[in-house]
């Protein structure tokens, strides 16, 4: 049975929380650290959830050309706003 456009939403929403907590967890305790308690490398659970998260947009009737535009133009408006700005994120060195 085919999921309804509400319940790919309410995925989508709990998808993106996902990834929040685990790109979370990489900036805080490192991208490529495993804490040997069954949660695995950060880096991995990282991409598992953005998987997940891949899969549910695949799903939902977005507009193909609106996505595909917005999908390329992420990454050069993130590097112009840090050549404008500086860093996009904190340094994390010396901690």
């Amino acid at each position: 049975m085919k999921l309804t456009r509400d319940e790919l939403l309410v995925l989508l929403i709990e998808e993106c929380a996902e990834v929040i907590q685990a790109a979370t967890k990489c900036l805080r305790f490192g991208y490529d650290v495993d804490h040997d308690i069954g949660y695995g490398r950060n880096s991995d659970e990282l991409a598992k959830e953005c998987g997940d998260l891949q899969a549910v947009m695949d799903e939902l009737p977005l507009n193909a050309a609106v996505k595909e535009q917005s999908q390329y133009g992420k990454i050069a408006r993130a590097e112009r706003a840090k050549a404008k700005f500086g860093a996009l994120v904190p340094s994390q060195e010396g901690k």
